[in-house]
């Protein structure tokens, strides 16, 4: 599986010295509204990207037609359309899915940052090895585990990744819609939805407004992750 990289956000980054700000600081910002498109395959540049508001959803549309959901990214993410392995930039598009802020730089210039700095390109390295991690425990949930279990994994780990610790549980504020999760696990959006519909009775999650979900039973949903 090829991969998009990127690194999360900016905590990845804290403690560092770097000159990534001066970088950045020095690029002209662009805003996006919800559903735009901040790059497109056909005509996009080699650029390296830093989301200064808002959130980012990357999709890579494949040979059968299917849209895979690959990553959502949020404010300080960095990341760029410099493939990992050659030819996956293309057929994947990043959208906004919120009215969300960016800027850019030039993917070489960002590397040459990234390489002059040992701690860098350590972290760059680690998110490396994290993403193909992550890509094949895709594959595996794709070939041996059924939809409930792959939605569990999904919303486990956001949790982790997005969530906010409340006294009924954690709440994930993500823009993210039921055909975003079936994109994301490799189902359609109505098995989704009859998913969560069985975990909310379950009282596992509550849905809240339309970018919030609360995960009140962390434990059961990973007990769903065999």
């Amino acid at each position: 599986m090829d991969l998009f990289w990127s690194l999360p956000d900016s905590r990845d980054f804290a403690g560092l010295t770097t000159p990534l700000d001066e970088l950045f600081g020095a690029a002209q910002s662009r805003k996006y509204e919800a559903g735009a498109s901040v790059s497109d395959p056909e005509v996009a540049p080699e650029r390296a990207f830093r989301c200064v508001s808002g959130t980012i959803k990357v999709t890579k549309l494949l040979a059968s037609g299917r849209e895979i959901l690959i990553t959502i990214l949020q404010t300080g993410s960095v990341w760029s359309d410099r493939a990992v392995l050659n030819g996956y930039w293309k057929d994947v598009f990043i959208e906004a899915m919120e009215a969300s802020e960016v800027v850019s730089v030039d993917a070489v210039a960002f590397e040459r940052v990234v390489r002059s700095s040992p701690d860098l390109l350590a972290k760059f390295m680690l998110r490396i090895s994290e993403q193909v991690s992550d890509a094949l425990t895709l594959l595996d949930d794709f070939r041996g585990r059924d939809v409930a279990s792959r939605l569990a994994r999904v919303l486990v780990r956001f949790s982790k990744q997005y969530g906010v610790p409340t006294e009924r549980g954690v709440r994930i504020e993500l823009p993210v819609t039921h055909q975003d999760l079936a994109n994301m696990i490799g189902t359609a959006r109505e098995t989704v939805s009859r998913n969560m519909a069985r975990f909310r009775q379950q009282g596992y999650v509550k849905d809240g407004h339309a970018a919030t979900l609360e995960i009140l039973n962390l434990d059961s949903l990973e007990a769903l992750i065999v």
